[in-house]
């Protein structure tokens, strides 16, 4: 085993259509052509291993931003595949990572999952290792069902429509609402405002589904600053709720649950017939809101998080 450079993604094809295999018996998801970039970009840490041929039999591919990084493969062709091996390759990669990074994440989607190796065996050389497990969970909700009012909002404070195309306006809010929370690394292990930004151009452009306006709502306070915002995208059909966060200082003033009523009536009205969200299961003040309002547990997985 050892820290390559360059690899070349041809080099690691064999391996791909493994775990790509393995993947597809949970989800449609195709994950070679990322996982193929991941290989050809020079800032991605590779720890590689080879057989005597020289032919790749298992790698752990780690992307950098910033002082965050992703763990986005860990993998080894079944011949090969055990507990010792897969803890020696994600020693390599996490040692050969930059001084700077200070955060790691390992199976933050199922794409990113140790399928060589059962669930338990990945979790136990993960928490040996330091890495802090949180429960990510996907509820959806039957729009069927009837709505809980929103009630009215709070005196002084107003509601009304985001505007996508204020990007660094609403990551700026999100990373000071997130900060200091459970969900603030989870979200992006950079943790930083710049992390923020490149996420939610991503979110408000439509790349990771259709931005609705008309089903996002954003409340001011009375000085006409952003309190609380919910961002709605359309994945498919179904309405997602992207982010749904409140500023620190107005929180249990219940506007996330205005928010999220008045969401979800209004995708009700729309004819949409089922909402999902994400959230983390250890956030127990947002969890225990959206369980209140009729969300049920669709499924879950662990991300895991290392601070070094």
């Amino acid at each position: 085993m050892a820290v390559e450079a360059t690899v070349d993604p041809a080099e690691a094809e064999p391996l791909l259509d493994d775990f790509a295999g393995r993947l597809l018996r949970l989800t449609p998801a195709d994950p070679r052509s990322e996982l193929r970039s991941r290989f050809d970009d020079p800032s991605a840490v590779k720890a590689v291993w080879r057989d005597a041929r020289g032919s790749i039999v298992g790698a752990a591919v780690a992307t950098v931003e910033g002082t965050g990084s992703d763990l986005a493969l860990l993998h080894i062709l079944p011949a090969y595949a055990d507990a010792a091996a897969s803890a020696r390759l994600l020693d390599m990669v996490v040692r050969a990572l930059p001084p700077s990074v200070a955060r790691v994440r390992a199976m933050d989607r199922l794409s990113h999952r140790w399928l060589h190796l059962q669930g338990a065996e990945a979790r136990a050389i993960l928490a040996a290792r330091g890495f802090a497990a949180f429960d990510r969970v996907l509820l959806a909700r039957d729009l069927r069902k009837p709505v809980p009012p929103a009630g009215p909002l709070p005196a002084g404070f107003t509601a009304s429509t985001p505007d996508p195309r204020q990007v660094e306006h609403y990551a700026d809010f999100a990373y000071r609402a997130y900060r200091g929370t459970t969900d603030f690394a989870i979200i992006a292990p950079d943790a930083s405002l710049d992390a923020y930004t490149r996420l939610y151009r991503r979110f408000l452009s439509g790349e990771l589904g259709e931005y609705a306006p008309s089903l996002s709502f954003a409340v001011e306070d009375a000085g006409g600053e952003l309190a609380a915002v919910l961002h709605t995208i359309l994945v498919g059909r179904d309405p997602y709720v992207g982010d749904l966060s409140v500023l620190a200082p107005h929180r249990r003033k219940h506007l996330g649950r205005y928010l999220l009523s008045t969401a979800l009536q209004r995708y009700k009205d729309a004819g949409l017939a089922r909402a999902a969200l994400t959230v983390t299961a250890q956030n127990t003040a947002a969890y225990n809101l959206y369980r209140s309002v009729g969300f049920e547990v669709e499924r879950s997985g662990e991300v895991f998080i290392l601070a070094r």
